[in-house]
């Protein structure tokens, strides 16, 4: 039972449900979690919190009179669209405990340890409220990668992904939580894969590929060691590098054999993987990538293509894209009311070759005089500039 009570009345023991303030008003970096230590007690009040909600099912309860009252139906309220700024904070921390749960957990999976499915419940909750308050945050921070933690970001930046994508066809919040556990989870069995190749600075030869290609069962057995892993979750792992075509693996699935998440995880982990940096090549634009989908038609559901399209925008955020004045711009927040008119950071002159003062512009709310508008994507390594150099996303990750 969900209870809300006095900070006076706090022991170790308890299990938070709602620490009953915004994310960047407490130091913890998830909203939900035992206490185990008097110090996390001293950090609560510390933050100026006076009561707070308890699940009273997953820790200690409190007297009946200390309790407060049950809680609110709109606590946590994840569904009021938040300003960027205020979501990137959240974001952030969302984004860093992700990537820290996951690669515990494959280290663990690669000891033979059991997966603990209550830490990536939470973690995937908070990708699901963060991604309901202001997706952008979330989407633009996934632009910021390290090379040598690519495939802990992927699977991050897979499950972001999957949630706006299912967000955006209306699936419900619980059918959010399974996509975004496929995602996080989906590449768990490259863990057993041989680090050599993981890292390979080079195309893999023929047997090189054949072992990587065991991911897939490798996750397969993984997951079924887990309690209540879902059809969704295991459709989303198993099926990811499956094609409409028939050409994909494991079991070279053709059209709708395919599962509608499978689908949905086929065309997001690709997006993501050509868009980012990795040990054998550089990665391409957000726009190109878009191309490169719509162009492999055989291979993609090209209706869940264009819908991923619509979700992500034409020009996704961390695009470097031409202007009709001759400037380059920097996509840094989606068009509210269309794909062609996101918000931009001018940066570049490209008749000059130098870099200018930014200036952010809205391409909707532009005076008339002054109107440009988006002609065309820029790939970013021809004009050797790094478009997140100029995101202010830079500064929260």
């Amino acid at each position: 039972m969900i209870k809300k009570i006095p900070i006076c009345k706090v022991e170790i023991g308890m299990y938070v449900y709602d620490l009953n303030c915004s994310w960047m008003q407490h130091p913890f970096a998830m909203n939900q979690f035992e206490i185990t230590q008097q110090d996390e007690i001293e950090k609560i009040k510390r933050a100026g919190i006076k009561e707070f909600y308890i699940d009273t099912e997953k820790g200690i309860n409190v007297e009946a009179d200390a309790e407060l009252g049950a809680l609110p139906p709109d606590i946590p309220d994840a569904d009021q669209n938040t300003s960027l700024t205020n979501e990137l904070l959240r974001a952030t921390k969302v984004k860093q405990e992700a990537i820290r749960v996951i690669s515990t957990i494959m280290e663990e999976a690669r000891l033979g340890k059991l997966i603990n499915v209550g830490h990536i419940e939470q973690v995937v909750e908070n990708i699901v409220l963060s991604a309901l308050s202001n997706k952008d945050a979330l989407l633009g921070l996934m632009r910021l990668r390290k090379l040598d933690k690519y495939t802990f970001e992927h699977a991050v930046s897979v499950s972001i992904l999957l949630v706006a994508f299912g967000e955006s066809l209306a699936l419900s919040k619980e059918e959010l939580m399974q996509v975004g556990m496929g995602g996080l989870l989906m590449d768990i069995g490259k863990s057993m894969t041989p680090p050599s190749i993981i890292t390979k600075p080079g195309k893999l030869s023929k047997d090189e590929f054949a072992v990587m290609r065991k991911h897939v069962a490798y996750s397969q057995e993984i997951l079924e060691k887990m309690q209540n892993a879902s059809e969704i979750v295991m459709n989303i792992v198993i099926e990811h590098h499956e094609r409409m075509d028939g050409t994909g693996y494991p079991m070279g699935k053709m059209g709708d054999d395919i599962s509608f998440h499978g689908q949905m995880a086929a065309i997001v982990d690709v997006y993501d993987a050509l868009t980012v940096d990795r040990v054998y090549c550089l990665g391409i634009s957000p726009n190109a990538a878009l191309k490169k989908l719509i162009v492999s038609k055989e291979k993609f559901n090209q209706e869940f293509v264009q819908k991923f399209i619509h979700c992500i925008g034409i020009y996704p955020i961390g695009s470097l894209v031409a202007l009709s004045n001759g400037l380059f711009a920097v996509v840094i927040e989606s068009g509210k009311q269309g794909l062609l008119h996101p918000i931009i950071r001018v940066i570049f002159d490209s008749t000059k070759r130098q870099f200018i003062t930014p200036q952010d512009i809205n391409l909707l709310e532009q005076d008339e005089k002054e109107m440009v508008k988006i002609v065309s994507a820029i790939e970013p390594g021809k004009w050797r500039i790094n478009p997140a150099d100029f995101m202010d996303y830079a500064r929260y990750n």
